[in-house]
């Protein structure tokens, strides 16, 4: 396996249940950029500065990109010591960060063993899943909307309630396929195609042939 596995698609695509199967199958650690903003905000002893830009992003501003870099490759550093893999989800935005992130990646002498998938799935997809999927309130496990989860009324794997995110209202799915849709990763899938190392996965199948082939693509890591 890669030591380095990132996760690339548009929402509803399928990213974060795949990175969450690596975690679990492969023991890899888990890297998302929101989930490293939110354990800044609880670290008592996290730099002061990096607390103040945190700041700034709750009062609307755009996160600084140097503190993501700060916290994400700590983070990837953290594990790459441990000798364990390490999956990004979501974590690379615009091509500005895929090139920064690279460099990252040839100064730790791991750009060999660095690899992308694409999640490839149509903005109007997004739109359908995202608008209609649930979320267990309990273990945050995803269901899309399909005959076989439609009546569902408790989560499959704890027995949590299944509830519809604030964020998964039209008028906000639809900003966020026009700031993370296909056109604005195109520029990042491009630049990983150039550098040999992107594999497509045909995210719009059954959730049982996705996993499929997703799963082929990871024995081949």
């Amino acid at each position: 396996m890669k030591k380095v596995i990132i996760l690339m698609g548009v929402p509803g695509s399928g990213k974060g249940t795949q990175a969450k199967k690596i975690v679990e199958k492969y023991n890899y650690g888990h890297i998302s950029t929101g989930d490293l903003l939110r354990a800044l905000e609880k670290n008592p002893n996290a730099d002061p500065k990096d607390k103040e830009k945190l700041e700034d992003m709750k009062a609307g501003k755009l996160v600084a990109d140097d503190l993501i870099y700060k916290l994400a490759f700590a983070e990837i550093e953290e594990y790459l010591i441990k000798d364990q893999g390490v999956v990004l989800d979501g974590a690379i935005r615009n091509l500005d960060q895929a090139k920064k992130y690279q460099d990252f990646f040839v100064t730790k002498n791991i750009e060999d063993d660095v690899a992308v998938v694409e999640m490839k799935l149509s903005d109007e997809s997004s739109f359908k899943r995202l608008a209609t999927r649930r979320v267990c309130g309990s273990c945050g496990l995803i269901l899309p909307y399909t005959k076989e989860t439609e009546n569902l009324i408790v989560c499959p794997k704890c027995d949590g309630e299944l509830i519809i995110r604030k964020d998964d209202n039209p008028e906000i799915i639809q900003k966020r396929i026009e700031e993370q849709g296909n056109i604005k990763i195109k520029p990042i899938l491009d630049y990983y195609k150039e550098l040999g190392i992107l594999k497509v996965i045909n995210a719009e199948r059954s959730i049982d042939e996705v996993d499929e082939e997703f799963e082929n693509v990871m024995s081949n890591y």
